[in-house]
């Protein structure tokens, strides 16, 4: 075994029964982008299906490939579609992210005429991330022209937060605003069309922090997984108000063990010395097996239950372990890299220490080529 990921079902839906009963009447939908934050696009998609509302992506790509993995729920593509790609969209029934009224419109509905149908749009609002969506106060016009056309159905009006992780956030409650007003402006127009898109601008951590977000439906993403979107929520909800449960643990085995002299360099660049006669273990896995070459001479994992640092310079294909803290340890030892064993526990949050980011992109890199095994406990 070169390495592996263990990915736990009932954790993943233990978090999603979690952040249902969180948000109470609020309709939850879950993100599954990024190949489910690296847990396995359609294995993930398939166990929380029953609970969800609907799934939410970034590309049509992946929404093809959770219909041809099985999934029937709704599938809201958050990302932009080719023009090219519509008639696929279309025929896959997903919904789509709309911020324009020119010329992608036009495609748009000329792609569901053609196919006799409708398509469900979920309008996009720039409430302050400055990224896409229509401008707040173009929200009404842009209405009017969407619901003269027959081809489209308006599902859903939303916007995304910038700083909902912050407890004390003056721009979350700025955005909410403004996202409310807007949507107030063009609530006659809906209306007049008997139409009741869900609102939609709370992400885990705004659910989490401000239920004044919560508002029709919430976009739970790291929190399914059993990570925290930041430390202040973690410190603001952790055991009293929810317990997330971390899906993923990442595994391997020593491939080697030696005994090096004091003095000796270790690694690539000579970036450590031993201060002493000591055993290393080497481990077959490096920057492209996801380990940011950041945790040289930094990063720790486990050995045997035992926290061993890594000791010179993360490579490509392998790593270098200090064995002080797990003598007895040989070929084949069991590594730990994400996950406990024992009382001892790496967490995704410690790999973002090491490498000055985030959980979510400590996760969702672990390459696609890694054998990810599906385990029901």
């Amino acid at each position: 075994m070169i390495g592996s990921l263990r990915i736990s079902l009932e954790a993943l839906r233990a978090n999603a029964r979690t952040l249902r009963a969180l948000v109470g009447a609020a309709q939850s939908a879950f993100v599954v982008k990024g190949n489910a934050y690296g847990h396995g696009l359609v294995e993930t998609a398939l166990a929380i299906e029953p609970l969800a509302a609907r799934l939410c992506v970034f590309s049509l790509a992946e929404a093809l490939e959770l219909r041809d993995g099985g999934i029937t729920a709704p599938i809201l593509v958050l990302g932009p579609i080719a023009p090219s790609d519509l008639d696929a969209a279309l025929e896959a029934e997903v919904e789509v992210a709309l911020w324009d009224t020119k010329s992608y419109l036009r495609d748009l509905a000329a792609a569901a005429r053609k196919r006799h149908a409708r398509v469900r749009a979920h309008v996009k609002v720039n409430t302050g991330l400055h990224r896409l969506g229509l401008e707040a106060d173009d929200l009404p016009d842009a209405v009017e022209t969407y619901a003269h056309l027959g081809e489209i159905e308006l599902a859903g009006i939303f916007s995304h937060l910038a700083a909902a992780e912050e407890i004390d956030s003056p721009y979350t409650s700025f955005q909410l605003e403004r996202f409310t007003k807007a949507y107030a402006h063009a609530e006659p127009m809906l209306a007049s069309h008997g139409a009741r898109p869900l609102r939609h601008i709370a992400a885990s951590a705004a659910a989490m922090l401000w239920p004044k977000t919560r508002l029709d439906m919430c976009r739970f993403g790291i929190a399914l997984y059993g990570l925290w979107p930041s430390a202040q929520t973690r410190t603001a909800l952790d055991g009293d108000a929810i317990t997330l449960v971390p899906a993923l643990a990442y595994e391997s085995q020593l491939v080697a063990t030696r005994a090096v002299e004091a003095g000796a360099a270790i690694g690539y660049g000579t970036s450590f010395h031993a201060p002493r006669e000591m055993r290393v273990g080497v481990l077959p896995l490096g920057y492209a097996d996801g380990v940011p070459r950041a945790f040289s001479n930094r990063g720790a994992f486990l050995v045997n239950g035992a926290r061993c640092p890594i000791v010179g310079r993360v490579a490509m294909n392998m790593c270098v372990l200090d064995l002080t803290n797990a003598p007895s340890a040989h070929s084949g030892a069991r590594v730990t890299l994400i996950g406990r064993d024992g009382d001892a526990e790496v967490s995704a949050d410690d790999w973002a220490g090491w490498a000055d980011t985030i959980n979510y992109e400590i996760v969702t890199r672990l390459p696609s080529t890694l054998r990810r095994t599906f385990d029901e406990g």
